[in-house]
């Protein structure tokens, strides 16, 4: 499951690099097309100047060149993260993209710059499939032509790779090659019927086919017209509405998966300073619909976190656009405008009034409700790794530096990637299942009598099965510790409350994450909960609680107090457990864990059990051993002065009817020894 993990965080890394790494040529070029796309709309007069010939034709080469630079980004980033040659997985993709292209005696033309890489998903494709594969087939220690250490280990491994080169590219052209024709097989028929089709339908295949190649790294709307053959854009949709017109209007509210909802989101529920700074970068561009900043930066392409929402909210303005038309609640003056003119204005001008504008604006904010969970989530993988940065700058040994930077960063991303899946795994299984709480009793020695409950979570989960709290440390590592304490708090007061009316009244303890100590809702809420009963209630903490601020947390508790809450060590014996917080604290009792119960087999255990409870008595706190199984630990911890216990030899923790009814029996048959004792007696 680990190597799993680390292969798709490496994945998830190395697609997010290549593409921000181009970010600089990005920038440059849509601001180039921007340029271009002021002087077409407001200086009409110039198209026959020197200057706009030149500036055009070089913005338009210019970007001719993107899928060959994205190509070299994607080879050496995944070559870096799968230690094999970025210039052999670079030398690789661009001959196995050639020969995709060559068609017999047919030459490729050359003069429009690499124009025949433009919009082809297998430009993207290529360099991830070279790489793996390359990866693979080095490990086959039978494809090596040389095994001699005499020679350099670079010398030898370059020599090395010649089989697995050669293969490499056999395979993965012939592999792309064999699926392309495959899928055009396929595709045919229905593009033909797509044709034939009515503009609306082909108007919700244009939408979602070009948003799913976006999704892979290709621009969608020319690689759609190139699978498609034809530009269907200029068709009619509505009255004085073209196809191209409605996906300005309705869809593509901020440029392809109306990223205007996007970057709103990011900006109210982002915490990735990253995904934050690429925001505003693209804000001023997508004011005017060029977003391919925002794509490519974040990156949505490749990105499980964002290709859902970039597609559905698309589908669900082009399903809201379609509804308008149809019912005819909006209409259109016939006026054109280029798909660069910003939103609202854009609305304005083709429908000639403030309707088509609010329209716009209802479906942003529709969109932003769809992106804000995502963008939350996606945000949960965040870290901050700026420590790396600040120690390259400190050492000299920048490249080794470097190698262990990408490492660490490569598995911190990987566990975090692991412990997000886990948090969702884990909260579905809570919400599939059901939450309980159940009561282990405590246990007075002298008597048997309980004289209190522990409240202990428990799951049964959808097979019926009732399991422990293993769901707690992923709740409280993804900051939900107040969605559980919140639940504990009511129930146990509801179970409180229902053996009160049967005339049951014992003391409940409870466990708190120690951020809820300190937060000032949890407090209200159990002084409203549990004001009434508090001098019945013990809050059982535990010793990393007080070391972050131990002021604030006595502060706290002290304001707890004021209302009858008591309060308890909890664990005390696990970990690195301090002698000197004892006399620094204001407790009313500690519970031993039964860790260190579990080494009285041994003298030295024996004696540090029996001196730590003789501390805790000499210091005033009420003792409370916890874990005792046996007879004989039983005995010992009586031995030590514990007076009361709590542990399997007695209960596991039990539903609140069940432990009220245990409870009882105790209680009677303690009376019922105390009768015999007393009839023994002359």
């Amino acid at each position: 499951m680990a190597v799993k993990d680390t292969s798709s965080s490496l994945f998830l890394i190395a697609i997010k690099e290549s593409f921000i790494a181009l970010l600089p040529f990005i920038f440059v070029n849509s601001l180039l097309a921007l340029v271009v796309a002021l002087v077409d709309v407001w200086q009409p007069s110039w198209h026959g100047s020197e200057a706009y010939g030149w500036l055009s034709q070089f913005s338009r080469l210019l970007f001719s060149f993107f899928p060959l630079l994205a190509l070299l980004s994607l080879s050496f980033h995944f070559a870096k993260y799968l230690h094999v040659s970025a210039v052999v997985v670079a030398s690789l993709s661009i001959g196995s993209q050639i020969a995709l292209h060559i068609h017999g005696s047919e030459a490729i033309d050359l003069s429009h710059g690499f124009d025949f890489l433009f919009g082809d998903a297998r430009a993207i494709i290529t360099p991830i499939l070279v790489a793996y594969l390359l990866q693979r087939l080095m490990a086959i220690k039978a494809l090596n032509l040389l095994q001699s250490s005499s020679l350099s280990s670079y010398l030898k491994l370059h020599l090395n790779l010649l089989i697995p080169l050669i293969l490499c590219f056999f395979l993965v052209t012939t592999g792309i090659y064999w699926v392309g024709e495959l899928l055009g097989l396929v595709l045919s028929p229905l593009i033909d019927s797509l044709a034939a089709s009515s503009p609306l339908f082909q108007l919700f295949v244009r939408v979602l086919a070009t948003h799913l190649l976006w999704c892979f790294g290709v621009h969608g709307d020319i690689a759609y017209m190139l699978v498609l053959g034809v530009d269907n854009g200029l068709q009619p949709v509505a009255l004085n509405l073209t196809l191209s017109q409605f996906t300005d209007l309705f869809v593509l509210l901020g440029g392809s998966g109306a990223t205007h909802s996007l970057l709103i989101a990011l900006f109210i529920a982002s915490k990735d300073k990253n995904a934050v700074n690429v925001a505003k970068l693209a804000l001023p561009f997508a004011l005017f619909n060029i977003n391919e900043i925002l794509i490519y930066g974040l990156p949505i392409i490749f990105n499980p976190r964002l290709i859902l929402p970039f597609v559905l909210v698309p589908l669900l303005n082009t399903m809201i656009g379609t509804l308008l038309i149809v019912s005819g609640w909006v209409s259109f003056s016939g006026n054109d405008f280029p798909w660069i003119t910003p939103i609202f204005l854009n609305g304005y001008v083709a429908g000639g009034s403030l309707a088509l504008p609010l329209v716009q604006l209802l479906l942003v904010c529709l969109g932003v409700f769809v992106y804000l969970p995502f963008v939350r989530r996606y945000s949960l993988l965040v870290g901050n790794k700026g420590f790396e940065r600040d120690l390259i700058k400190r050492v000299q040994l920048q490249q080794d530096i470097d190698k262990i930077s990408e490492r660490n960063y490569a598995r911190q991303q990987s566990e975090d990637l692991a412990a997000n899946l886990n948090l969702e795994k884990t909260i579905k299984e809570v919400l599939n299942g059901e939450l309980l709480l159940h009561y282990q009793p405590k246990v007075r020695l002298s008597d048997r009598q309980v004289v209190g409950f522990e409240a202990l979570l428990r799951l049964r989960n959808e097979r019926g099965q009732l399991e422990g709290p293993y769901f707690i440390p992923a709740f409280d590592q993804a900051g939900y510790f107040n969605l559980i304490d919140t639940f504990v708090i009511k129930r146990v007061r509801d179970d409180m409350q229902a053996w009160a009316r049967q005339g049951f009244r014992p003391r409940v303890s409870i466990n708190l994450n120690p951020n809820s100590v300190l937060s000032q809702d949890i407090q209200s809420m159990l002084i409203e909960h549990w004001g009434d009963i508090a001098d019945r209630v013990d809050i059982e903490v535990l010793e990393s609680m007080f070391v972050a601020d131990l002021n604030a947390v006595e502060a706290s508790m002290a304001h707890l107090r004021q209302f009858g809450f008591s309060f308890v060590l909890d664990d005390f014996g696990t970990g690195f457990s301090s002698i000197s917080l004892l006399s620094k604290i204001t407790i009313e009792g500690v519970k031993l864990d039964r860790s260190i119960l579990e080494n009285i087999k041994y003298r030295k255990g024996q004696v540090l059990y029996r001196h730590t409870c003789m501390l805790c008595r000499s210091l005033g706190f009420n003792l409370v051993a916890e874990g005792v199984e046996t007879p004989e630990e039983e005995a010992f911890v009586a031995s030590a002065g514990v007076s009361t216990v709590q542990g399997w030899l007695y209960a596991k923790a039990l539903p609140a009817d069940e432990a009220r009814q245990y409870a009882l029996l105790q209680g009677r048959a303690s009376q019922e020894a105390g009768e015999a004792e007393m009839k023994r007696e002359p």
